[in-house]
């Protein structure tokens, strides 16, 4: 996912970088040689825990979804699996999660809050 960092701060866990994507601005731990406040770079978003929807996974309406909301990552839901994988389209990229509960049905727009997410640093 092609990503530009907007800032940068020291976490509990490592760097902490905003990240503009085309779903969002969302806060992540970065991993590898930390980046530049500006920079453009490709990532792979990772979430390391199981989310539940209706909590950090919820539908949203076409008024919102055309809203930037700081701290969110808005998407399509493409599929998910028996065992809960999701598969969460944002822009030309893809997020693979796990979750639970009672999913809506694929090509509806979500939005993703409230879950610590980790960049991986791609050399695409």
């Amino acid at each position: 996912m092609e990503v530009q960092v907007i800032r940068l701060e020291q976490g509990d866990i490592g760097p902490r970088i905003a990240l503009k994507t085309q779903g969002g601005v969302i806060w992540v731990y970065w991993r590898g040689d930390p980046p530049t406040r500006g920079q453009f770079t490709n990532v792979e978003l990772a979430v390391s825990r199981v989310l539940t929807w209706g909590e950090e996974l919820e539908t949203v309406s076409a008024a919102e979804a055309g809203e930037p909301t700081l701290g969110v990552l808005d998407g399509t839901l493409e599929t998910v699996d028996a065992d809960g994988t999701v598969i969460l389209r944002v822009g030309h990229s893809v997020v693979m999660l796990s979750a639970e509960g009672t999913p809506p049905a694929p090509g509806t727009r979500v939005r993703l809050r409230n879950c610590e997410i980790t960049a991986y640093p791609t050399n695409l």
